[in-house]
């Protein structure tokens, strides 16, 4: 018996133009608008708007994406492990004790900065009353606080 071996034909080769790549890449680095990508890699809108219609460029705008968001995290990791050796020379070095805590902070709270926001309503008061720039304040007394005065 003969045996054939199938042959599985390799991908296609996603054919796409260099200003539509461009576009893609400006859109996803840069931050671009669709309009202002499509001025810079001198393509089209409506041009941009039909190839993404097509899956294998929607797939090729999702590869670009990820890989940015890779290479942006790299980044990330390597300014924070430099921000950490500045810290610790700063904690051994700086002749300001209050440089000297503020690094020590940094680096016991693993470089996360403390951004609380504490907000307090005492209900007993009524609770608060937002003025707008141009607005009057108007107060309001119930009845039992008129006899007090």
């Amino acid at each position: 018996m003969k045996q054939t071996a199938l042959k599985i034909a390799p991908p296609k080769k996603l054919r796409m133009s260099v200003k539509l790549r461009t576009a893609i890449d400006l859109r996803v680095t840069k931050g671009l608008t669709i309009k202002d990508a499509c001025i810079e890699a001198g393509m089209s809108e409506a041009g941009f708007h039909k190839a993404m219609k097509r899956p294998a460029v929607r797939d090729h705008l999702q590869e670009v994406r990820l890989r940015f968001i890779t290479e942006v995290d790299a980044s990330k990791a390597i300014y924070k492990a430099r921000a950490f050796e500045v810290a610790a020379d700063l904690m051994e070095n700086a002749e300001s004790e209050t440089i000297k805590m503020r690094a020590i902070e940094f680096l016991a709270n693993e470089g996360k900065t403390a951004n609380s926001v504490n907000v307090h309503v005492d209900a007993r008061q009524g609770g608060y009353e937002y003025v707008r720039p141009g607005q009057q304040l108007v107060e309001i007394r119930s009845d039992d606080e008129e006899d007090d005065s």
